[in-house]
């Protein structure tokens, strides 16, 4: 005869430690705030590298095609990783 399989798993899950899944909304927050913080770091690269002559903005990028490039990793990456992202993004502009 065949042996008789257990029906319940051995497997145990901490549901405490179980978070929500993010919202949409949340989520594009979250890819909006990665954006500004993007840009925040570009400004603050440039104006410690000395790179512009004269009023140096981040503005006069907005044309330029590895800088919307960079942004648009920026918002894909804060929408798939959320706060983690948003955290490391913090930390790389106040160093």
């Amino acid at each position: 005869m065949a042996a008789r399989k257990r029906n319940h798993s051995e497997i145990k899950i901490d549901e405490s430690s179980m978070v929500a899944e993010t919202s949409i909304g949340s989520r594009f927050l979250n890819a909006l705030y990665a954006i500004i913080l993007g840009i925040v770091l570009v400004q603050a690269f440039h104006f410690f590298t000395g790179r512009f002559t004269g009023p140096g903005s981040v503005v006069l990028l907005y044309n330029n095609v590895l800088f919307l490039s960079f942004l648009a990793v920026c918002s894909i990456l804060g929408w798939i990783a959320g706060d983690n992202f948003i955290a490391w993004l913090k930390n790389e502009i106040s160093v």
